[in-house]
């Protein structure tokens, strides 16, 4: 059997789930994201019940996630998000520049880091990073020289 392709094969967006208790920071986030049809944020969560619950129920690809959330931290949250949707990538998107904060957020197996206050330039190449399986650190953190990868990571 021979399959012929009929029209070009169509790219299918990256599921996004953004989580963030505030709502500034999710907007902002949305407005970065917004324009771009290789990208779909399929949901939003304000706390850590609220993220393992969206990540068990809809597996997303990418997840941005804050270190700084009510109940659970994000770096807790996110290793037992690993148990419930391996395959979905993390990338932290914080307001810690804190290399040390850094290196415990990457030690749970996340894709990237990216300080809030550099998201406008980075978030965007932070996915593509994840994207294709490499791990993304904002400038900020490179320069004060958090490398990679970690001991232990591939």
């Amino acid at each position: 059997m021979r399959c012929v392709m009929t029209e070009e094969p169509k790219t299918v967006p990256s599921r996004i789930m953004v989580v963030d208790d505030h709502e500034a920071a999710r907007r902002g986030i949305r407005l970065v994201l917004a324009g771009h049809p290789e990208i779909d944020v399929v949901c939003e969560a304000v706390n850590d019940e609220e993220a393992l619950a969206g990540a068990r129920e809809l597996q997303p690809d990418i997840i941005l996630m804050d270190i700084s959330l009510p109940g659970r931290s994000g770096i807790q949250t996110a290793a037992s998000i690993r148990e419930v949707s391996p395959e979905s990538r993390i990338i932290f998107v914080s307001q810690h520049d804190s290399v040390q904060i850094a290196k415990d957020a990457m030690s749970v197996g996340a894709y990237g880091y990216v300080v809030k206050s550099e998201a406008g330039h980075d978030l965007l190449t932070a996915i593509e990073a994840a994207q294709k399986g490499e791990v993304f650190v904002s400038r900020t953190l490179a320069a004060r020289g958090l490398k990679f990868p970690l001991p232990g990571r591939k």
